[in-house]
């Protein structure tokens, strides 16, 4: 009884071995016995996705990810080629790579995926789609998270166009941010939002080239810096734009003809940027399509309906000019200085003619009475 034991313990050690050895069944270059340097080769590793075995194959898979962008030509050509498996095993290692890499550099995954899912065929095309929406979503939710931890706000905010403000998903990249360029890569992989502020020291051309990435871009605000034309070329390289406000931003006539070369689509807003009113009106023959509003930069603080001929203010913004004032809900303001005001349209013409620290008189009826009242316009602030 007690010699056997050596040689059970003998058959034991046998089975381990030959569970854990798996012949490459239908491989060239793979003979039993040791790896070769062969088959620790990207192309050994490709021919792996193949195998009869299973395990054999979850190793390929694991190698090749762990291969990195090096893998990815002949991941390609084996997607051309392969079957079923093969394909789908090959799709998910490049999705994997594309991954794990920075978000501007993925050696080019993204790119052989898209030419798969564009001029392939069948499965190898369905499956290409399928990876460049997993990589795009996933990329999108670490684009939220790496914008955040850089400072960058993304999210419902007031977004405000010709001094009306809206709740929008707003983009604002302001003095918050902390500087990290790399971090402004991630803004090419936010979908689903139009809406951007770029603010104060943020306003430069290495965020401009940027943000002007972002899929879906619609409007861009630029407030409060400083710009050369250096900063706004990006700007003209642009496809196209749906419309785009300088609010508070010094501008010379020379760079109206920079902005005017910008492909903005529908409008652009001028307020405080101190572009003469003759530049403004030449933009406006050279560019009859689209609408340019121009403001001097001055705020008084008041909604009214724009639809009656009466000029009844609807809302006092709380802090502004206006509230100073004692102006109310229900006054109708009938003159800004000399210029009559009948309609809401009327008293804006007014206002922008004048910049912020102006004093103007404001004559508005009560009720009955006639009242006037002189106070100091302020510039416009998004709360």
């Amino acid at each position: 009884m007690l010699r056997t034991r050596p040689i059970l313990f003998t058959l034991a050690i046998i089975v381990v071995l030959a569970l854990q050895w798996e012949p490459a069944r239908g491989q060239d270059d793979a003979p039993h016995g040791p790896a070769t340097n062969a088959e620790k080769s990207v192309g050994y590793w490709v021919k792996q996705l193949g195998n009869d075995h299973f395990l054999r194959r979850e190793k390929a898979t694991k190698e090749l990810i762990k291969a990195g962008t090096g893998a990815i030509d002949e991941l390609v050509a084996v997607i051309q080629t392969g079957d079923l498996e093969v394909i789908e095993r090959a799709t998910e290692v490049i999705t994997e790579i594309a991954l794990a890499r920075p978000p501007s550099d993925d050696g080019g995954a993204w790119e052989q995926l898209s030419k798969l899912a564009e001029h392939g065929a069948g499965r190898r095309a369905s499956r290409a789609r399928a990876a460049i929406d997993e990589i795009r979503e996933h990329r999108a939710s670490q684009a939220r998270h790496a914008l955040a931890s850089a400072g960058i706000t993304v999210g419902m905010d007031e977004f405000a166009i010709r001094a009306i403000s809206q709740p929008r998903m707003v983009v604002q990249i302001d003095e918050k941010w902390r500087g990290d360029i790399e971090s402004l890569q991630w803004l090419a992989w936010l979908e689903g939002v139009e809406n951007v502020r770029i603010k104060g020291p943020a306003v430069t051309r290495e965020v401009i080239e940027q943000v002007v990435e972002i899929p879906d871009l619609q409007t861009l605000a630029i407030v409060d810096g400083q710009v050369d034309d250096a900063t706004l070329a990006p700007l003209v390289n642009m496809s196209r734009i749906h419309a785009i406000e300088f609010r508070y931003v010094d501008l010379s006539d020379e760079q109206g003809d920079l902005i005017a070369s910008i492909p903005i689509r529908v409008s652009l807003n001028l307020m405080g940027t101190g572009i003469s009113a003759e530049k403004v009106e030449a933009m406006r023959d050279a560019l009859p399509g689209l609408q340019i509003d121009y403001r001097q930069g001055g705020f008084l603080g008041v909604t009214c309906m724009d639809n009656f001929d009466v000029c009844e203010i609807n809302g006092v913004l709380p802090e502004s000019a206006a509230e100073e004032a004692g102006l109310i809900k229900g006054d109708v303001i009938v003159r800004i200085g000399d210029a009559e005001v009948k309609r809401f349209k009327d008293l804006q013409n007014a206002i922008n003619q004048h910049l912020p620290g102006d004093e103007v008189e404001v004559k508005f009826r009560r009720g009955d009475k006639i009242e006037s009242v002189r106070l100091r316009l302020r510039r416009f602030e998004e709360k």
